[in-house]
């Protein structure tokens, strides 16, 4: 059984003074990045917020959040393995090229669905199920869209002339 809204925010917000600092501590050590971390105990309080079972004691309780800030720190460095990331200052680094500058710009000339879809796949790495699972698409959507935006793509690169450069 849920609880409601507003006792489950005030009960959250309980936590957050009683245990945040700790939770914070333990997500910085591990993930060693205070973004992340701030993240991972927003994501431990919505956890908290979700879960409708009640806790034996205090001790349990602290138990259960710890073990969901461990997990769900473990859950980002797996991710962060196997998914690397180009991190902005080195795509910059992508732009001072001409022929990469111009890449990009012909990138950005693409609607929103097709540029996302070729950013998963091609640039970030992902596969076409991990692509169609971020966007919330099937698979078949997710290749359709891939196909479709190589082709844009390439009838956008051949109206700016990259095509040329691409050579």
């Amino acid at each position: 059984m849920m609880k409601p809204y507003d006792q489950a925010c005030r009960e959250a917000e309980d936590i957050f003074f009683r245990y945040g600092n700790m939770l914070y501590r333990i997500a910085v050590v591990m993930l060693g990045s205070s973004h992340d971390a701030e993240d991972v105990v927003q994501d431990t309080l919505i956890r908290y917020m979700e879960h409708g079972k009640p806790f034996r004691d205090k001790n349990h309780e602290k138990a259960w959040l710890v073990r969901v800030t461990v997990n769900l720190c473990k859950n980002r460095l797996l991710f962060a393995r196997r998914h690397p990331q180009v991190e902005y200052s080195e795509l910059a680094e992508y732009g001072q090229d001409q022929k990469d500058s111009c890449l990009m710009e012909c990138l950005m000339k693409l609607p929103w669905t097709y540029r996302a879809a070729l950013l998963l796949h091609y640039i970030m790495g992902y596969s076409v199920r991990e692509t169609a699972q971020f966007l919330r698409i099937t698979e078949a959507a997710a290749k359709k869209r891939l196909e479709r935006g190589r082709k844009r793509f390439r009838e956008i690169m051949e109206q700016e002339g990259a095509a040329e450069h691409d050579r």
